[in-house]
């Protein structure tokens, strides 16, 4: 967990983590420069609970900060997660991961990820989270946009293991690059199932649009903070797994999919610079976003080079 001025939020999140049900829980918290009482309430927890670890940093935001805690994980742990400091977690959130992350080897990079019920600041309100996922996840969709909400995600030590290997130095968020990473070497499961609430309030980076002109107009402010976003997240992952980009041991049957997957990622990281490259991109069927009509634009947008 990465906390920043969450005190008013910390305990309640805190208590919905460490009442987890079938699972054995030990929480590394890294405070991200905090002004408020949030140092206070984790040193007091810390005295209360063994099994809470807490430590202090420079102001990195929220990527970088998970990518610190990454960096301070032990590999003692069977299964990771990421948390928020304001979300509330069921009681059957990890539980319920980690029994379908354990249908998968251990020695392949594996992640879990599902949906999120929005709630207001109070828990007042709650609905569903709107967004449909109609395809199922691949590397060709984290290439186009991250489905894997970080607040989500689970992950087993191998995962672990690769990302610490091989830390991004530019990647748009943490957790799109858990995507990327367990799409190309290993498996992503998708939950449709929602385990936690996700309060929505004034510093929240990413907002519960409640009407269609509202959605609207964030996605075209979405797209703006998008320019070169794709190819430039796309070209530090090429340069991050070099090594690695070809077929893994112990996977041959999967060796036409990792073959579309390298051709997309090359294509997605020279694009900008030559035509010839445009054409084919835009047409590549490995390529895809959920939502049709957000597939549409960000086609048009490759034709001139934007993303």
């Amino acid at each position: 967990m990465s906390t920043y001025n969450g005190a008013r939020y910390l305990p309640q999140q805190l208590r919905s983590i460490l009442l987890q049900k079938g699972v054995k829980i030990s929480l590394l918290i890294r405070d991200d420069g905090s002004k408020d009482g949030t140092l206070e309430i984790l040193e007091t927890l810390k005295k209360r609970y063994r099994n809470i670890t807490v430590y202090t940093g420079s102001r990195r935001g929220a990527a970088g900060s998970f990518y610190d805690l990454l960096q301070h994980a032990d590999l003692l742990a069977d299964y990771y997660a990421f948390a928020d400091q304001d979300d509330i977690w069921k009681k059957d959130k990890l539980f319920q991961a980690v029994m379908l992350l354990e249908a998968q080897p251990q020695s392949l990079p594996a992640l879990y990820a599902g949906k999120v019920i929005y709630a207001s600041e109070n828990l007042s309100r709650c609905r569903k989270f709107p967004y449909q996922i109609r395809r199922m996840p691949s590397f060709g969709n984290a290439l186009m946009e991250n489905i894997c909400m970080g607040c989500t995600e689970v992950f087993n030590r191998s995962l672990l293991q690769l990302v610490k290997e091989h830390l991004p130095s530019d990647c748009i968020m943490h957790d799109w690059w858990m995507y990327l990473t367990a799409a190309y070497f290993g498996k992503v499961i998708y939950d449709q199932h929602a385990y936690m609430l996700y309060r929505q309030h004034g510093d929240n980076a990413v907002g519960m649009q409640n009407r269609w002109s509202r959605r609207w107009i964030h996605r075209m402010q979405h797209i703006r903070q998008m320019k070169y976003k794709l190819s430039i997240q796309a070209e530090t992952f090429k340069n991050a797994y070099e090594d690695l980009l070809y077929l893994p041991d112990g996977q041959k049957e999967s060796s036409s999919c990792m073959r579309g997957n390298k051709v997309s990622l090359y294509l997605l990281c020279g694009y900008r610079q030559s035509f010839v490259k445009r054409c084919r991109l835009v047409p590549d069927k490995n390529l895809y976003r959920q939502n049709v009509l957000d597939d549409a634009v960000c086609r048009l947008l490759f034709m001139i080079g934007f993303l």
